[in-house]
Protein backbone atom coordinates (compact mmCIF):
# COMPACT_ATOMS: atom_id res chain seq x y z
CA UNK A 1 0.00 0.00 0.00
CA UNK A 2 2.90 2.31 0.75
CA UNK A 3 4.42 1.73 -2.69
CA UNK A 4 1.04 2.17 -4.36
CA UNK A 5 0.39 5.46 -2.54
CA UNK A 6 3.89 6.67 -3.40
CA UNK A 7 3.27 5.84 -7.07
CA UNK A 8 -0.04 7.71 -6.95
CA UNK A 9 1.70 10.72 -5.45
CA UNK A 10 4.72 10.61 -7.77
CA UNK A 11 2.87 10.02 -11.04
CA UNK A 12 -0.46 11.72 -10.35
CA UNK A 13 -2.09 8.90 -12.33
CA UNK A 14 -5.58 7.70 -11.38
CA UNK A 15 -5.64 4.63 -9.12
CA UNK A 16 -7.21 2.37 -11.74
CA UNK A 17 -4.53 3.35 -14.26
CA UNK A 18 -1.83 2.24 -11.82
CA UNK A 19 -3.67 -1.02 -11.19
CA UNK A 20 -3.91 -1.59 -14.95
CA UNK A 21 -0.16 -0.97 -15.25
CA UNK A 22 0.45 -3.47 -12.45
CA UNK A 23 -1.72 -6.02 -14.27
CA UNK A 24 0.25 -5.40 -17.47
CA UNK A 25 3.47 -6.01 -15.55
CA UNK A 26 2.13 -9.31 -14.13
CA UNK A 27 1.06 -10.35 -17.63
CA UNK A 28 4.49 -9.51 -18.99
CA UNK A 29 6.20 -11.52 -16.24
CA UNK A 30 3.88 -14.46 -16.96
CA UNK A 31 4.78 -14.27 -20.65
CA UNK A 32 8.52 -14.26 -19.92
CA UNK A 33 8.23 -17.15 -17.46
CA UNK A 34 6.06 -19.11 -19.91
CA UNK A 35 8.59 -18.51 -22.69
CA UNK A 36 11.37 -19.82 -20.43
CA UNK A 37 9.42 -23.05 -20.03
CA UNK A 38 8.95 -23.72 -23.74
CA UNK A 39 11.16 -24.23 -26.74
CA UNK A 40 14.31 -26.24 -27.36
CA UNK A 41 15.78 -25.81 -23.86
CA UNK A 42 12.87 -25.44 -21.44
CA UNK A 43 13.35 -24.87 -17.73
CA UNK A 44 14.05 -28.21 -16.02
CA UNK A 45 11.33 -27.72 -13.38
CA UNK A 46 8.75 -29.41 -15.60
CA UNK A 47 6.03 -26.71 -15.51
CA UNK A 48 4.10 -26.47 -18.77
CA UNK A 49 2.27 -23.20 -19.37
CA UNK A 50 -1.42 -23.55 -20.22
CA UNK A 51 -2.49 -20.05 -21.20
CA UNK A 52 -6.25 -20.45 -20.78
CA UNK A 53 -6.09 -22.36 -17.49
CA UNK A 54 -3.37 -20.06 -16.16
CA UNK A 55 -5.39 -16.94 -17.04
CA UNK A 56 -8.43 -18.42 -15.33
CA UNK A 57 -6.37 -19.08 -12.20
CA UNK A 58 -4.98 -15.54 -12.22
CA UNK A 59 -8.45 -14.08 -12.74
CA UNK A 60 -9.85 -16.16 -9.89
CA UNK A 61 -7.05 -15.01 -7.58
CA UNK A 62 -7.71 -11.40 -8.54
CA UNK A 63 -11.44 -11.73 -8.00
CA UNK A 64 -10.95 -13.40 -4.63
CA UNK A 65 -8.51 -10.79 -3.39
CA UNK A 66 -10.14 -7.72 -4.93
CA UNK A 67 -13.26 -7.90 -2.81
CA UNK A 68 -12.71 -5.44 0.05
CA UNK A 69 -13.01 -7.15 3.39
CA UNK A 70 -12.78 -3.93 5.36
CA UNK A 71 -12.80 -0.20 4.79
CA UNK A 72 -9.23 0.47 3.65
CA UNK A 73 -9.56 4.16 4.44
CA UNK A 74 -9.98 3.30 8.12
CA UNK A 75 -7.16 0.78 8.33
CA UNK A 76 -3.90 1.73 10.00
CA UNK A 77 -0.88 1.51 7.71
CA UNK A 78 1.62 -1.03 9.03
CA UNK A 79 5.18 -1.22 7.80
CA UNK A 80 6.66 -0.07 4.53
CA UNK A 81 6.83 -1.75 1.15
Amino acid sequence: MTAFCAALHDTRLPPLTLIELAAAAVGSVYGEVADAHCGDQPCPCGWLPRLQADLEALQAALALNATPQTDLARMAVLGRA
